[in-house]
């Protein structure tokens, strides 16, 4: 997985985008330390699949980061 800063992929982000869609993966790296993880759909889809519909809505639903 390669890693860019957010500005790197926003000036460029066409090309990421082209990129990403072509089966590449990116960790675009935001200026507060944190990382997003930039993939294909189909492997984000194949990532629900593999752990169940509970554990992934889980995923983004059971935590504690909000005010």
């Amino acid at each position: 997985m390669n890693e860019v800063t957010e500005s790197e992929f926003e000036k460029n982000f066409d090309e990421y985008m082209d990129r990403i869609e072509a089966g590449e993966t990116f960790i675009i790296r935001l200026p507060d330390g944190r990382g997003v993880a930039a993939v294909p759909a189909q492997q984000l889809e194949q990532a629900a699949n593999d752990i169940g519909e509970e554990s992934w809505y889980n995923i983004f639903s059971d935590h504690d980061d909000a005010p």
